[in-house]
């Protein structure tokens, strides 16, 4: 593996053996649950040297937000904690404003807008983070798609904001961001979007802003690189001036979500590389990275193995082995555990919609594809 992927870090990290755990080869991507992505070693050596010195939070927010804006085509920018951060904060954003009385009044919701209508197959437990400010979850459509007299309908005097949903695997079935911000907007109403996953291409930084979105949040834990604990929250001026007004230091919803300076410079040094790096370049490295797990793998006979790359589903090359479960046996949960419970341990996920785990490049170093591979073949044998 080239030097522009992450890694993954020692097998025998000294800080572990401490504690009596062993690290595991991270082969899921940047599932939060396992450590999201590394920094890279440039956000580590900023992070070190923010920390030796104080600063105004807020004063270096707004600094780093005009960086965020800057890159995202957006009025205004924040760094938040995580993508998670940034959904509760859009919330409670566009259920206060600036006012001070309803933003220490949340999560209680009297007298203020507090529905968030959203399409039906964009409803998940992620959805569920919205309704941590008290705002109640109005769900148009079906799981095959949504009309736009559904979302017409939908609309009272108590709609604070309208939801869209971007996520790797997640169905475009409703109505495009473009047309739900057309409707929303003449309704008065703001258009929120949640894509903590949908890099790359660093085109939809700006990408969700051209179509309508009011808010959007992105992770910068994730292929940003940035602290895992971070994330980007932009969009309109007044509407990110709530959300500060919700966030930390205040005492609000936002409060129990502070980022520290040395995670805002981490995030503003990792945002800036990832701006820089050819995005083209990365994708033949990836690709080059995982085929000798491809070989390994598609000798193995009952699963169908490939390397998949598309905007939707696979962000990066990735090797994909469906299981055919049915036919051969093999218990997802059982293959899961023993993954984790050999040597070396290797962290995977099961994705139900298509019976697969997969090998995903992003945390991998130079072998570690290849040992992934062979302890998956080693438990399918």
């Amino acid at each position: 593996m080239t030097s522009n992927a992450s890694g993954n870090g020692p097998l025998n990290n000294p800080v572990y053996d401490e504690l009596g755990l062993r690290p595991v080869i991270h082969a899921a991507g940047t599932i939060t649950s396992y450590g999201g992505s590394e920094p890279r070693p440039e956000v580590m050596e900023a992070m070190a040297l923010a920390s030796q010195s104080f600063i105004g939070l807020q004063e270096l927010n707004d600094k780093v937000g005009e960086y965020i804006a800057q890159v995202s085509g957006a009025e205004s920018g924040i760094v938040v904690s995580g993508a998670a951060g940034g959904v509760v904060l859009s919330m409670a954003a566009c259920m206060t404003g600036t006012n001070p009385a309803k933003v220490r009044q949340l999560p209680n919701t009297d007298g203020m807008k507090d529905e968030l209508i959203i399409q039906k197959v964009h409803r998940g437990g992620y959805s569920d983070m919205y309704g941590f400010t008290g705002a109640k979850l109005v769900e148009i459509g079906s799981i095959d798609g949504t009309l736009e007299e559904e979302l017409e309908a939908a609309f009272t005097e108590k709609t604070a904001a309208v939801n869209y949903l971007f996520g790797p695997g997640i169905a475009q079935k409703g109505l495009s961001l473009p047309k739900l911000s057309e409707i929303a907007h003449a309704h008065g109403v703001p258009v929120i979007v949640d894509a903590a996953a949908m890099l790359p291409p660093k085109s939809n930084l700006s990408r969700y802003i051209s179509d309508g979105a009011d808010l959007v949040t992105f992770s910068g834990g994730k292929f940003i690189r940035g602290p895992q604990g971070t994330g980007l929250l932009f969009g309109r001026k007044d509407l990110v001036e709530a959300a500060v007004a919700n966030g930390p230091p205040n005492h609000s919803i936002g409060r129990p979500q502070k980022v520290t300076r040395e995670e805002m410079v981490g995030l503003y040094t990792a945002l800036k590389l990832f701006m820089e790096q050819d995005d083209g370049a990365l994708m033949v490295s990836y690709r080059a990275s995982i085929e000798p797990a491809y070989e390994i793998l598609q000798a193995l006979d009952g699963v169908s193995v490939s390397i998949e790359h598309d905007p939707h589903k696979y962000h990066v090359p990735t090797v994909v082995v469906r299981l055919n479960s049915e036919a051969t046996g093999v218990d997802p949960d059982a293959l899961l555990k023993e993954m984790l419970e050999g040597e070396p341990r290797v962290f995977v996920t099961y994705d139900r919609s298509v019976d697969s785990v997969s090998i995903n490049p992003i945390n991998l170093r130079d072998g570690q594809a290849e040992m992934a591979a062979r302890r998956l073949a080693e438990v399918l044998g």
